[in-house]
């Protein structure tokens, strides 16, 4: 895994023999363990190591940041795992039988359970099986870690290769797999574990629950009418853009004064009851690329919601230099009866970036300091809810080309045939004006150096939230 680190990251050190591998490969060595410097600017004094439990790392590690990565582990079967440690122990070099092992050292078969506990909030939220390691890394989707993690050859050479099969041993010590049975239970009914000798049981590894809802959190001139289709297309389910039917309207369709309310007081009791409501009503399988939903409440109504495990949120994102460009173009951000149906107002209270810089570039401003509220709020949901709800991340520019779609569609849990529909709702512009106006805007970007997951961290640690719930229980 250090291969995949920068200068930043925490790298624990290993055995000197581990180390010496790893740097004859030209991974990096151990770095950070000692003192760490987060990405909000604070620095920590904090004792990281090999094998550090995860309830320590958690305490010494930001909350948003246990939050928003991706904890794994690795789990073995438990009555291969302990032959395994009996041999890196050498016991049997001390005339110490393996039955006898197992009984007097039983402490060593719940120590990875406290490492790397099976639930609570310490737990991993992804558990690699060590018997199906390339099944597992190829599911977690890092590209390249299965070829690395293969070629590697630590600490080969110590069990026997003949007669320290599990079949073999606890025939010969059936004592040995009792203490196993008890001291595992957890572990082995969670996976599927069986007793050596044993009929094979079902395995019962708890595997997510599959998606049949699909929202996209998104910004809006960012593909969601074509992201509607492709959905529908290939996922062959009812997949709708936006309801837009007059009696939508306030039901299944945010209105203004849905949009007002959450941006000014969050989720109240009238953004509960339409988020209520609008979920309750759909019937799964059910796809909405509606971009107005994440604007007013959909990431928080989700968490809250019995359809939350079986719902995934599609994080569409766009080139901002275009996306700003469309909306300036056509004139989105002129008319404020727009900005409250369809985008979000300068003048609201409750916002993550300050629009005030951006006042006095107009129109352009205006798009631009949009584009960046937005950006902020994906890295503020991915922070907060990252660990409840799952999100799959896709760019439009990538997403709508051969190479990108199947890619999009596998995050989905979707294999086969891939259809691609033509694009919707583009600008059409043979003047060139929003091709320079686009230029134009990148250099604008460019200048800013925006930083979307410091200003949402920021506006985290100040104690603020987009749902304002605190605020009102505090004021009630």
């Amino acid at each position: 895994m250090s291969s995949f680190c920068d200068d930043t990251s925490v790298i624990t050190p290993v055995s000197p023999e581990d180390e010496e591998t790893r740097s004859g490969l030209g991974y990096p060595g151990a770095q950070n363990h000692q003192r760490q410097t987060w990405p909000d600017g604070t620095e920590t004094e904090g004792d990281f190591y090999n094998h550090i439990p995860a309830a320590e790392a958690k305490a010494l590690i930001p909350q948003d940041i246990w939050d928003s990565y991706t904890k794994v582990t690795i789990w073995r079967d438990p009555y291969d795992a302990i032959i395994s440690r009996y041999y890196w122990e050498m016991a049997e070099t001390e005339s110490l039988n393996f039955g006898l092992f197992v009984h007097k050292f039983y402490g060593m078969l719940t120590e990875n359970a406290q490492i790397a506990p099976l639930e609570g909030p310490a737990a991993p939220d992804v558990f690699l099986r060590y018997e199906h390691l390339e099944e597992d890394i190829a599911a977690l989707g890092v590209e390249g870690l299965w070829e690395r993690f293969s070629s590697l050859r630590a600490k080969e050479g110590v069990r026997p290769r003949t007669g320290t099969d599990a079949a073999t041993l606890y025939a010969r010590y059936p004592g040995a797999a009792d203490v196993v049975a008890e001291q595992c239970a957890g572990e082995i009914r969670k996976f599927g574990y069986t007793r050596p000798g044993a009929a094979p049981a079902t395995p019962k590894q708890e595997q997510p629950a599959k998606s049949d809802f699909f929202f996209t959190l998104s910004a809006g001139r960012t593909g969601t009418a074509w992201l509607a289709q492709f959905l529908g297309d290939n996922l062959r389910i009812k997949s709708i853009h936006e309801p837009l039917n007059i009696e939508d309207f306030g039901t299944q369709m945010p209105e203004i004064k849905h949009m007002r309310t959450f941006n000014t007081y969050g989720m109240n009791a009238r953004m509960q009851k339409f988020w209520s409501d609008k979920l309750a009503s759909l019937e799964a399988p059910y796809a909405e690329s509606n971009h107005t939903l994440g604007k007013c409440g959909l990431i928080e109504a989700l968490a809250e919601s019995p359809i939350r495990s079986r719902t995934t949120v599609i994080l569409l994102r766009r080139d901002l230099a275009k996306q700003c460009a469309s909306y300036v173009g056509r004139n989105d951000f002129m008319n404020i009866t727009i900005r409250w149906q369809w985008y979000l107002d300068m003048g609201y209270s409750n916002l993550i970036v300050d629009p005030a810089r951006f006042l006095p570039l107009g129109q352009v401003g205006c798009a631009i300091w949009y584009a960046l509220e937005m950006e902020a709020r994906y890295a503020y949901y991915l922070l907060k809810y990252g660990g409840q709800i799952k999100f799959v991340g896709a760019m439009l520019e990538e997403a709508t080309k051969p190479a990108g779609a199947p890619k999009l569609l596998a995050a989905l849990g979707h294999r086969g045939r891939v259809l691609l529909p033509e694009k919707k709702n583009a600008t059409r512009d043979s003047s060139g004006v929003t091709e320079q106006l686009t230029s134009e805007i990148r250099t604008l970007l460019d200048r800013l150096n925006f930083d979307p997951v410091e200003a949402a961290s920021a506006y985290i640690k100040s104690g603020r939230s987009l749902d304002a719930q605190e605020a009102h229980r505090a004021a009630a």
